[in-house]
């Protein structure tokens, strides 16, 4: 096995687009997310009627830190930008000349979290490295207005594909995350112990919930914290197998869907498990899109909804017979 070649294989050898379209509609939801929870406080963190005024927020964000907000700090001012920053979330959402939406949201997310410093933390710059992942990955070729238009040039649906460097790169960050957590909670004792989850449970700041109840059973508060850390351990390899892949994902999705009421870190674990998408291969996809398809639990309302005349998808009778067109080939250029 020639190792050059596995590995220009693995940054640029082919692959679906479809994972990493659908994982951009579900960061262009969650950064609209976050961009409506921002909202609540909204003149508070990015203006100068709130916690920072002045050059304060110039002063703290460092001269390598830009960001218009620490120039233009009025309330209306703030208030346009911020609805621009909407606009430009929903039209990469969307998938609407992907390329640049995708720089200009990655700079109006970055000029907001330069304004908001002192609280910034980990979701945040998952946040904003996500969605610099996308901005360089052809994240528009698939499951966007841009692929509907490039699909009615060329006069086919074939399968999109990309070279997938940048995708990588997302696969690879995710790894290292779970990685890099496992290998610090076990430089101390409280994890490998089994204690940890009794002081999160018992930190009033950060829970989102009172689970307190808990601690009475110390079998199982040891029990789900050692299993947390298994599990992060695991997710940074199993992941990668195409054999593991289906369970991990699963225990990874139990694990933040249990994270999720105890924390209060919000869109962490969304963004997270959204990121999974990546790892898939064109038969995997195809299989969650199945399993996520509601409409085959109504098979007589489809069956009478096929017989239907003028559907999309029945063959146009000039495409029979010695005349019809030739199809396009559905192996399509990759993207770079």
């Amino acid at each position: 096995m020639n190792p050059i070649r596995v590995w220009n294989s693995f940054w640029f050898q082919p692959i679906s687009a479809r994972p990493l379209g659908l994982f951009r509609v579900l960061m262009g939801l969650i950064v609209l997310a976050h961009l409506a929870l921002l909202s609540a406080d909204l003149d508070y963190w990015l203006t100068d009627h709130g916690m920072l005024q002045g050059n304060e927020s110039r002063l703290i964000a460092g001269p390598l830190r830009f960001s218009a907000l620490n120039w233009v700090q009025d309330p209306t001012s703030v208030h346009v930008f911020f609805a621009g920053t909407v606009v430009i979330a929903s039209l990469f959402t969307l998938g609407w000349h992907t390329r640049v939406v995708s720089v200009l949201l990655y700079l109006a997310i970055l000029s907001i979290h330069h304004r908001m410093v002192p609280t910034n933390c980990g979701p945040d710059n998952l946040l904003l490295l996500l969605i610099f992942y996308l901005m360089l990955a052809p994240s528009g070729a698939a499951f966007s207005l841009d692929a509907r238009r490039e699909a009615r040039r060329r006069g086919t649906l074939a399968e999109p594909i990309i070279a997938p460097w940048a995708q990588r790169l997302i696969q690879l960050h995710l790894s290292l995350i779970y990685l890099n957590t496992a290998v610090l909670k076990c430089n101390g004792s409280t994890w490998l112990g089994g204690t940890a989850l009794h002081f999160v449970l018992n930190n009033a700041e950060v829970r989102r919930f009172d689970f307190t109840w808990l601690c009475q059973y110390p079998l199982i508060l040891n029990a789900l914290t050692q299993g947390a850390l298994f599990l992060e351990f695991a997710l940074a390899f199993l992941l990668w197998s195409r054999a593991t892949r289906p369970w991990i994902a699963c225990a990874g999705l139990a694990l933040h869907a249990g994270i999720l009421p105890m924390i209060n870190v919000p869109l962490f674990g969304e963004m997270m498990t959204a990121a999974y998408l990546t790892f898939l291969s064109p038969e995997e996809f195809d299989k969650l899109l199945h399993s996520l398809d509601f409409r085959r639990l109504f098979p007589a309302r489809r069956q009478a909804a096929a017989v239907l005349p003028g559907r999309f998808d029945e063959p146009h009778p000039a495409h029979h017979g010695p005349h019809a067109p030739v199809e396009a080939d559905p192996t399509v250029r990759a993207s770079h």
